[in-house]
């Protein structure tokens, strides 16, 4: 059979595989590090009463184990709270003495309700009837986009978490709109909110929800309404955090295991047959020297202080700067998983895969989309995709930042590349046209991008949650594996680079190249990780720009010619290729 037969034989079966098993994701299981509920104990605590919580009952959770632990006042019987929890039949009431084990059905979320007390709160002389509620979410469950509501009629006061964002209010079962809640913050602090039209309490710092706190709501002034709410939240370099990198750990073992092995398989060929012997040229390990010239360019230099202020901002930093909700309405289209409560804004990778989640409701359970919300999120998004595009890739994206370092490490290992020659590059597009449809075609099809998603795994560990990965997890090992011997090989199938490059047109950077000093050396082309053939090819036009270039300045660095090659912010040169530049990577002064 024809080779070529062959190769789109094989195109066409990843394809189909790629397609099919999407659908089927779910069954598709590489490994699962689930936080099941019945593995966690339940018991009552012995620690003191925390300053947010102004309720008779509270909940908290274990340090570094699987625990949930309530608590009550001195005054209190403790056989006169209720626990309810949320399975997956609905709400059940837990009767005294059948909390451990907690049922195989249940979600993870639980309420205790106390009798109706009369207190004088305000201390004004009158009594008020007092009801007292505390709620308790485990993170496995937290990160679902859908609030998980219980709306039972025991329990007539609700707060609900809502897409890692906002806290719901219901009240008799309906949304609280346009109404006042009293509350208690992490330092005992009070302060006074009022919910929007959706029941969203508006302004509600990240961090007093992710610390606990109590919100209190009077309907007539002669009844008082108070919940204690607790998310499931670990710190930074925690027991629970370091096992939240369970499943990192495995992909990487994984990852390890596949590049030994393709490693082993080109020491073979190259053994067997002249043609691949200089894959095996260079003796692989730690030794001085490298195989690649070093640089001085400040401009490369600019660009990975970028990628790893881009991985800090979108991993860490919503954690360490407590923003609030004003900053997670603006989206920057970089490819990070949006279910990670500490990066600082919005990505919209989500809601591209989702859209009738952005504006409308997304299931029975999904709140009703904010309009404000929408329509920030949608100009913000474009904003970047039209003004700033693929520049992000190369600039901020921490997928990007993760392949430059498997890059850094094959070089440090003196381990050759794998050339993307014309042919494998072939190979690739019908893949990337794949990812795109499937990216953009689950939003009207009802399946779910996030079960395949290759990144989804190295932001929500690194945020500190657990996770279960399945087809997802075996598409993580390929991408490092072929980050490993191919530099951005993650970008050169990627859907969300590919949409943004959509709106080269309008970008304010460009990459822009004088064919009169062009000597057709084709040193760019060799040095684009996007094997961009054109900016090598073209002898007329000086915008040389593709919707695959993800403006890293490689070509430029490694152009040998002053001024060919160039990128230009709204017009100006902000960095030029320079034969003198070039030569001092020989010479080894600094340029």
């Amino acid at each position: 059979m024809d080779k070529r037969k062959i190769g789109t034989a094989v195109v066409c079966a990843v394809c189909a595989f790629l397609i099919v098993s999407a659908f089927l994701a779910k069954d598709f299981v590489l490994y699962d590090f689930h936080m099941n509920v019945p593995d966690y104990q339940y018991a009552k605590t012995e620690e003191e009463k925390p300053l947010s919580v102004d309720t008779s009952v509270w909940f908290s959770y274990g340090n570094g184990g699987k625990a949930v632990y309530y608590g009550i006042n001195e005054e209190m019987r403790e056989e006169s709270i209720t626990v309810y929890a949320l399975s997956q039949t609905g709400e059940i009431s837990i009767t005294k003495g059948k909390e451990n084990p907690i049922r195989q059905d249940s979600l993870g979320h639980f309420i205790a309700a106390l009798p109706m007390t009369e207190l004088d709160i305000d201390g004004d002389g009158e009594v008020e009837k007092v009801y007292d509620y505390a709620r308790a979410d485990f993170g496995l469950n937290a990160f679902n986009p859908a609030p998980q509501r219980f709306l039972t009629e025991e329990i007539p006061f609700e707060l609900v978490f809502a897409e890692r964002k906002y806290i719901m209010v219901y009240y008799g079962n309906e949304i609280l709109k346009d109404a006042e809640v009293l509350v208690t913050a992490h330092n005992g602090e009070q302060k006074r909110y009022r919910t929007d039209e959706h029941g969203w309490i508006q302004g509600l710092p990240n961090r007093d929800i992710r610390e606990g706190f109590t919100a209190a709501y009077s309907p007539d002034g002669l009844s008082l309404y108070r919940m204690h709410y607790a998310l499931e939240d670990y710190p930074y370099f925690s027991a629970h955090f370091w096992k939240a990198h369970l499943p990192l750990a495995v992909i990487f073992s994984l990852a390890v295991i596949g590049i030994v092995a393709v490693f082993l398989i080109r020491n073979r060929m190259g053994r067997n047959n002249p043609a691949y012997a200089i894959y095996s040229r260079e003796r692989a390990g730690i030794y001085p020297g490298t195989l690649h010239q070093k640089t001085t360019s400040k401009f490369l230099f600019v660009r990975w202080l970028c990628l790893f202020t881009g991985m800090f901002l979108w991993t860490y930093a919503g954690r360490l700067i407590h923003q609030g909700q004003t900053l997670n309405e603006i989206s920057i289209p970089v490819f990070s998983c949006p279910f990670n409560l500490d990066q600082v804004v919005e990505v919209p990778c989500y809601y591209l895969s989702h859209l009738p989640a952005l504006f409308g409701r997304f299931g029975a359970d999904f709140p009703v989309r904010n309009m404000t919300y929408g329509i920030l999120f949608l100009v913000t998004t474009l904003l970047g995709f039209i003004f700033l595009g693929r520049i992000l890739c190369g600039f901020l994206c921490p997928a990007g930042l993760l392949q430059d370092l498997m890059d850094k490490l094959r070089q440090a290992l003196h381990i050759r590349p794998i050339v993307v020659t014309d042919r494998i590059n072939r190979f690739l597009q019908p893949i990337k046209w794949v990812w795109i449809l499937l990216f953009l075609g689950f939003a009207f099809t009802g399946g779910d991008f996030c079960d395949i998603c290759p990144l989804k795994g190295f932001t929500i560990a690194q945020g500190g949650y657990w996770t279960n990965l399945y087809l997802g997890g075996f598409f993580a090992v390929v991408i490092l594996v072929g980050s490993f011997f191919i530099k951005r090989f993650w970008c050169i199938i990627c859907p969300m680079g590919y949409l943004m490059g959509l709106f080269k047109r309008f970008n304010l950077f460009r990459l822009k190249k004088d064919c009169t000093s062009c000597t057709e050396c084709g040193a760019c082309y060799h040095a684009c990780p996007m094997r961009i053939k054109s900016i090598y090819t073209e002898r007329e036009k000086e915008n040389v720009q593709t919707v695959d270039c993800m403006m890293c300045g490689e070509c430029i660095h490694k152009c040998p010619e002053d001024n060919a090659l160039s990128m230009t912010f709204c017009g100006k040169a902000i960095y030029k290729s320079s034969r003198k530049t070039f030569m001092s990577k020989f010479s080894g002064k600094k340029v």
